[in-house]
């Protein structure tokens, strides 16, 4: 029951968003579009300035100021600009608790769905296990991910409170998404948290058959080798520079 429920988990969230992922993908090497709608291709990918966007969160009286995207991020504000969604994903990875290989507990939230038949009380256990973590945590695509699911099974998918769990996700992938189409080195997906690799790949319907860490021109990325899959893509590049850089400073190196 365990491997089914995983299994629906991603079948629910593909229904509601088939028409928003791997658009560049199920079109062979497509463009990506960037922030400012303006084309890019494999050269010249929307990939963040983390000098530049520090500089720009820490402004109090910018429109990029973290607390303020975060605030509104967190009440599902969909007026949020691709520029500021930029900032607010990848401005998480600037601030002083960034850390992207801590321990997320998420074995909660396996035990309150771990059993043949799921009740109410599973779900709000796991609803719950999973708001107290993105109080800590509030960029973690894959806990948004089972965020939408869980609201979806508590409260229905027509509630206020699953459309903004909805909002949430999608917001957190556009951010991703607007940085490559993740068929090569050069456009990859940049991503601040190896979880999220796996968050999109749930979110693509695609399964991992093999992983490699690669680094190329001083940057280090994850190479997912894939199962056939309906895209016909056989692998997916994750840009981690900033996870690997953050794991260089934790040991000095």
């Amino acid at each position: 029951m365990k491997k089914s429920f995983f299994a629906f988990c991603s079948v629910l969230f593909l229904t509601a968003t088939a028409s928003l992922i791997m658009p560049s993908c199920s079109s062979s090497k497509s463009a990506v579009a960037k922030p400012n709608d303006e084309k890019t291709t494999t050269s010249d990918v929307y990939a963040p300035d983390y000098n530049q966007i520090k500089k720009n969160v820490e402004d109090k009286n910018g429109i990029y100021y973290y607390s303020e995207l975060l605030r509104r991020f967190e009440a599902a504000d969909t007026t949020l600009t691709a520029e500021q969604l930029h900032h607010l994903y990848y401005g998480a990875a600037t601030r002083s608790d960034y850390d992207p290989y801590k321990s997320d507990n998420f074995s909660e939230v396996k035990e309150a769905l771990d059993g043949d038949t799921l009740t109410e009380a599973n779900w709000q256990k796991a609803a719950q296990a999973i708001d107290e973590h993105l109080k800590k945590d509030p960029m973690n695509l894959k806990y948004h991910y089972y965020k939408l699911i869980s609201y979806s099974n508590l409260y229905g998918r027509d509630d206020e409170r699953t459309r903004n769990a909805f909002a949430q996700m999608d917001m957190l992938f556009a951010a991703i998404s607007a940085t490559g189409d993740g068929l090569t080195s050069e456009s990859a997906f940049h991503v601040i948290s190896v979880s999220d690799e796996y968050a999109l790949m749930n979110l693509f319907g695609m399964e991992m058959k093999g992983q490699s860490l690669i680094s190329k021109n001083g940057r280090s990325y994850d190479v997912m080798k894939l199962r056939d899959n309906k895209y016909g893509v056989e692998q997916l590049y994750f840009d981690i520079t900033v996870c690997m850089q953050s794991l260089n400073k934790l040991f000095g190196n």
